[in-house]
């Protein structure tokens, strides 16, 4: 009595291998499910960036404190849906825009400053490419540096964490040591600075902040500056 199947296909003959690899490899309709759910990320990552960029702009007219979902979703042209399927809250939705925006600037900064041969040049390169960039984006300038101590604890220590990654760039191999606390003085006058600029609409004139800020900053290495020299080829 046969069961259905060949001598050769039982015995695993040429035919049953053929059909095994019809079976392993994808279908046009596994092919378009996938387009699909390609097609589905994107737009969700393009909705979540539409949210973001929204709450940028609303947050720079308006305040932190005075902003709501209702107006980030109308500058976004999406439904309040769209928001709640992507952040918990407009708290949620200002950190991820703050660790985006400065993930850029970092990024910025430390290319231009890696980009010299000295440190004093490097802290001059990194520090105009910082500026311009602020100055390039001024709702994103307002919004991170005068509402970022409004928008709730979570931001508050992004804040705390972004600026302290600056403290990289004034210390290291090569580099004059200066106490820590000089160092946090040096960054958090640099920073006011800047706060001073922005929050009186003037965030256009950051880069001509470049020069005198690296004066400001170099005069308190000025007892060790002759082994800056040594930074590049401690760094290379």
């Amino acid at each position: 009595m046969r069961d259905g199947a060949s001598d050769r296909e039982r015995s695993g003959g040429p035919d049953a291998d053929t059909a095994a690899t019809q079976r392993a490899r994808p279908t046009d309709a596994d092919a378009a499910t996938q387009r699909a759910r390609s097609a589905d990320a994107e737009a969700d990552a393009a909705r979540r960036a539409r949210l973001m960029d929204a709450l940028v702009a609303v947050v720079a007219v308006r305040g932190f404190p005075r902003t709501t979902v209702g107006e980030v979703t109308a500058a976004a042209g999406l439904p309040a849906s769209a928001f709640h399927a992507h952040f918990a809250d407009l708290e949620d939705c200002f950190l991820a825009a703050y660790e985006r925006g400065t993930r850029v600037l970092l990024a910025r900064t430390e290319t231009a400053y890696r980009a010299e041969s000295s440190w004093p040049a490097a802290v001059r390169a990194g520090l105009r490419a910082a500026l311009e960039l602020a100055a390039a984006d001024p709702a994103f300038a307002r919004m991170s540096v005068i509402d970022a101590s409004t928008a709730g604890p979570r931001v508050r220590r992004a804040r705390l964490a972004f600026l302290a990654r600056f403290r990289s760039f004034l210390g290291g191999p090569g580099i004059p040591r200066i106490p820590d606390e000089i160092r946090n003085a040096i960054i958090g006058g640099v920073y006011t600075m800047v706060y001073n600029h922005v929050e009186s609409d003037r965030t256009a004139e950051l880069p001509d902040l470049a020069d005198p800020l690296t004066d400001f900053l170099l005069a308190f290495y000025r007892e060790g500056r002759s082994s800056a020299s040594s930074w590049a080829a401690a760094s290379s």
